[in-house]
């Protein structure tokens, strides 16, 4: 076994070490790094990968816009087309309405051909 001194200077050397190793900054005695620049390009291929995402959104809404534009115009036009056709078909049926009523109007009475219907019998005054 070895004495007790020989062993709580060792356990003192050890902790004196590791607190060292604690207390250093990171790289030191080393040269120095360019660190700055890496993030500064990563920031900046990242603000252009962003820009291009925000660029692609844009124009992808303005061809859902011009989309939209384009299927309500259709829409429109079928229902213009629809309320024309049926003033058209309205019109027709009216036009055949009215003839309807000329005929029946222009047929004549079977008593009399005058305008105002005359009787058959005797007046007593």
């Amino acid at each position: 076994m070895a004495k007790h001194s020989e062993t709580s200077g060792k356990i003192w050397r050890t902790v004196v070490f590791a607190g060292a190793m604690l207390a250093a900054p990171i790289g030191c005695g080393g040269s120095p790094k360019a660190g700055p620049a890496q993030p500064d390009q990563a920031a900046a291929d990242k603000a252009a990968a962003d820009q291009k995402v925000a660029d692609d959104k844009v124009a992808s809404d303005k061809a859902a816009a011009d989309k939209a534009a384009a299927d309500q115009k259709v829409a429109d036009d079928k229902v213009a087309a629809d309320k024309a056709a049926a003033d058209q078909a309205a019109a027709v049926q009216k036009a055949a309405d009215d003839q309807a009523a000329a005929d029946a109007a222009a047929k004549k009475r079977p008593r009399g051909g005058g305008g105002r219907p005359t009787g058959r019998g005797f007046v007593l005054a």
